[in-house]
């Protein structure tokens, strides 16, 4: 009797561990893959598939969407694409390839990152399907929704359907809030005009997207979904779906606090602490509380040197994240006066977050966070208009009796959208950019010049500091703030580690920050193109580290056209026929990557032995006549006759009719090698 009493007692206690790692399968609703599985897989028979997943692709039980495919009979999985971090949702940017073959099912995985890869014909060729199976974080600036965005392209333009399986926004389907994103701030995090909280689940969204793409979309929606339900709501597990949303509490908080990319603020702890330098914590807290905002509390916390408040989320339904953020930033701008970040051209990463400059705009004008969400009111009434026709769910349980198509006729499809082709803003100032736009056309030869899309009015001076950070940075911008000119530093990864300040000062004041690699090690960066790209992408990430945007353009050590990178070449594929360099050069364009080069240089570069007076004259003998000059300096420690040689070297080029812009990839300039 005691061994059958502990028998049904095991039983008893096998029965409350949850499947597959801690996946209750106690949903209320039906996902996608499910009611696709349960109900529509002849769309599926007999048809090579392409399947846009990640580890987010799982039904209720934890089983992956990439097994569901592979175990129907007469369905072959032809490709898999994956978004940003990969298909394991882990992968770092220096980790991410372009393509490989999955190790286990010996079928190709191409990345679809908008940020870094552009899709080719290639990639979608033999295929019948487009499957997509991904969650989404509810926020405007998921980079997954640019790769939805461009996976609805490529089946477009393949003339084959496209299947989206359809699955909650975790931050339920009412609030809608923030400002809606215009179309000169299109970038891989904000592809369409969305407000920063759209209240859209990932298969409304790909119909919203799909009115100016015109592909044959079809949305397996979800069964038993409403538009209030929240995430906990629905009993599923939640995926961690990017590295820094880790748990829900990090998405509902994320778009409250994750609003200061390229503002002089950071975030820590998943979202859960916001703050910055100069910011008095509990007058920070007060202002925050006393506004009302609903569902959430502020608590005064300081970090180090930087003031802040950690946000305690009591009810999710009520907290309304865009507003907050808006909100957090005003109060925190109104406490520190911290400078705005300035375009140069090119969209700021503020600007791109937010999907305008008016926010800016604002802020600069001391606007209240009141006055600030009236700004938008009108445009996000009139959103929330034109969404209506592409939801899908009510109040009402959905019940799904068959898929969801849609294939509106587009008069003027969206062109494929490129990775870091960001157009201008309506108006460009002089002052530094901290995007990454730039061009992904490939070149038969990638060219050693770029010409600009658009000329510079008059004759144009830029100033270019190579090497730093160092000691010799600081002074270099105390003489350019003194002048209220603006200059471009491609800086040297290794030189980073504890000279941050001065990257973010440069950033502060306007000045625009390039990447010149990791090492600066011509054995270790041409020996091959992938040395070279590793190495690069290593030290942008320290200037990420640092400044918390990516550089927008780079310049290679010695040059584009240097010769030195023969001496260090890979023998057994690469010879003088056939260099290196021009192979580095390919993928770099291929990639998307700008460099910048120059025709003037002020003679620092091949010595320590050198004058102030030699640097100036040096300069004066090359300017010459030319419209645009993109002259040639160094910050690195021994440098100090620059410095020296600057206030001359300035005021010689205000004598000769110049006017000082920094460089960026949105607006290239005539750059030969001197």
């Amino acid at each position: 009797m005691k061994k059958l009493l502990v028998f049904f007692m095991m039983v008893a206690i096998l029965a409350t561990i949850p499947p597959n790692g801690g996946f209750a399968n106690s949903a209320s609703i039906k996902l996608g893959n499910e009611v696709l599985q349960n109900h529509f897989m002849q769309l599926l028979q007999g048809k090579r598939i392409g399947l846009l997943t990640n580890q987010t692709g799982v039904d209720s039980t934890g089983a992956s969407t990439i097994d569901l495919v592979r175990q129907i009979p007469s369905v072959s999985l032809h490709a898999l694409f994956a978004p940003a971090y990969g298909l394991d949702g882990k992968t770092t940017a220096n980790q991410e390839k372009a393509s490989y073959t999955h190790p286990a099912l010996h079928i190709p995985v191409y990345s679809l990152n908008a940020k870094t890869v552009a899709p080719t014909k290639a990639m979608f060729s033999n295929i019948d399907v487009f499957l997509v199976d991904l969650q989404d974080s509810g926020s405007r600036t998921s980079p997954y929704l640019a790769s939805l965005y461009i996976y609805l392209q490529a089946a477009r333009d393949a003339g084959k359907p496209v299947i989206v399986l359809d699955r909650p926004n975790p931050l339920g389907g009412i609030t809608m809030e923030g400002p809606i994103l215009e179309d000169p701030y299109q970038s891989a995090i904000g592809i369409d005009n969305l407000p920063l909280a759209h209240g859209m689940t990932i298969g409304e969204l790909a119909q919203f997207f799909n009115r100016k793409i015109g592909a044959n979309l079809i949305v397996i929606p979800m069964e038993g979904y409403t538009r209030s339900k929240q995430f906990t709501d629905t009993g599923l597990a939640w995926v961690p779906s990017t590295p820094d949303l880790p748990d829900l509490q990090a998405v509902i908080s994320s778009m409250a606090a994750g609003l200061t990319d390229g503002f002089a603020m950071t975030q820590e702890d998943h979202y859960a602490w916001i703050g910055g330098p100069g910011i008095d914590s509990q007058q920070y807290s007060n202002l925050l509380n006393f506004a009302g905002l609903p569902g959430v509390v502020f608590v005064p916390e300081t970090h180090g040197t930087s003031g802040g408040v950690r946000l305690n989320i009591f009810d999710a339904r009520l907290f309304n994240p865009a507003k907050t953020g808006l909100y957090a930033i005003a109060y925190a701008h109104s406490l520190a006066h911290f400078t705005l970040p300035k375009s140069n051209g090119a969209p700021t990463q503020f600007d791109l977050a937010l999907g305008t400059n008016k926010i800016a705009a604002l802020l600069e004008k001391n606007a209240s966070p009141e006055q600030i969400v009236k700004s938008y009111a009108p445009q996000l009434a009139s959103f929330a208009e034109l969404r209506k026709k592409y939801l899908i769910y009510s109040d009402t349980p959905y019940v799904v009796m068959a898929p969801v198509y849609n294939k509106p006729i587009v008069a003027a499809p969206a062109k494929l959208f490129r990775p870091y082709q960001q157009p201008k803003p309506a108006t460009p100032s002089n002052s530094g950019s901290t995007t990454k736009p730039g061009t992904n056309t490939p070149a038969t030869k990638p060219p050693a010049t770029t010409v600009p899309q658009t000329k510079p009015a008059g004759k144009v001076a830029y100033l270019t500091f190579d090497d730093g950070p160092s000691p010799v940075t600081t002074k270099i911008l105390d003489i350019l703030k003194k002048d209220n000119i603006k200059a471009t530093f491609f800086v040297v990864g290794r030189n980073v580690k504890g000279r941050e300040k001065i990257l973010q000062r440069a950033l502060a004041e306007g000045h625009t920050i390039g990447g010149h690699t990791y090492s600066h090690n011509y054995q270790t960066i041409y020996k091959s193109p992938s040395a070279f790209l590793n190495d690069l992408e290593l030290g942008n990430k320290m200037i990420k580290d640092a400044i918390g945007v990516e550089p927008t353009v780079f310049r290679y050590p010695g040059g584009s056209t240097n010769t030195v990178s023969l001496k260090y070449q890979d023998t057994a594929q690469y010879s003088k026929a056939k260099p290196v360099m021009s192979a580095i050069k390919a993928e770099m364009n291929q990639k998307g990557y700008h460099f910048i080069d120059w025709n003037v240089s002020n003679g620092d570069a091949s010595t320590n032995h050198y004058t102030a007076a030699s640097a100036l004259q040096q300069v004066k003998q090359q300017v010459k006549k030319k419209q645009q000059v993109v002259i040639l300096m160094h910050d690195a420690t021994p440098k100090m006759p620059t410095v020296e040689a600057l206030p001359a070297v300035i005021e010689f080029l205000k004598q000769q009719g110049y006017t000082f812009q920094t460089l960026s990839a949105d607006v290239p300039t005539v750059a030969h090698v001197k």
